[in-house]
């Protein structure tokens, strides 16, 4: 195999041996069926994971424990994770362009025993994020490498049931085809809050049924 070279002064050839010519690497992004694939397989790893009962006001965050998820360190710019959370991404590639994390929790109260549920999450750069199997977040994929959210809070009572549920999260980093690293940090930082109805208002409440 022969490649042409052009000098100040000539034009010549010179032999390159075959094996030493290699075709570029084309990294096609992140396809819409491999999401779907890397969400159903956090979906079944659930299985295999303790899940964490909430029978009082509960705050379950992003750590090491969650399904796939391996901590990181937070890029300055972040919002600062609060005590016992952390920024995470996916173990499976700790360094590829996109992460699905997920985590279970049982929740021993009727939903009308809630006072309050809520989802924060902060992500570099965009997310999907499904309770049950619906969608509470679909991020639409930002045109800009710095682009990341310090914090976004949603209500997901409705999105919660009686018994067991699930939460599964994928982070995405832009362009999609790139790798996470220093000069392109990617990372996911999810809360959620349930406060449950106090055991006295609760009481109250029945008897004020019961009537």
């Amino acid at each position: 195999m022969y490649k042409r070279t052009v000098t100040k002064n000539n034009t010549k050839n010179v032999y390159i041996p075959a094996q030493q010519v290699q075709k570029p690497t084309i990294n096609k992004g992140i396809s819409a069926g491999s999401i779907r694939k890397n969400l159903a397989s956090a979906q079944r790893s659930l299985n295999a994971q303790r899940p964490i009962v909430i029978t009082q006001t509960t705050t379950i965050s992003t750590n090491s424990s969650w399904t796939n998820a391996i901590q990181i360190d937070r890029n300055p710019a972040w919002v600062a994770p609060q005590a016992g959370e952390s920024y995470v991404w996916g173990r499976n590639d700790s360094n590829g362009p996109a992460a699905v994390v997920a985590r279970r929790f049982t929740l021993n109260r009727d939903l009308d025993e809630i006072d309050n549920a809520t989802l924060f999450l902060s992500v570099d750069n965009f997310a999907i994020v499904l309770i049950n199997g619906r969608a509470v977040v679909i991020d639409n994929p930002q045109n800009n490498v710095s682009f990341f959210s310090s914090g976004r809070t949603f209500d997901i009572v409705r999105f919660l049931r009686r018994g067991r549920n699930d939460i599964v999260i994928a982070g995405f980093n832009f362009p999609s085809n790139a790798n996470r690293s220093v000069n392109n940090p990617a990372g996911i930082l999810a809360r959620i809050q349930i406060d449950l109805e106090p055991l006295s208002s609760r009481k109250q409440r029945n008897k004020r049924n019961n009537k």
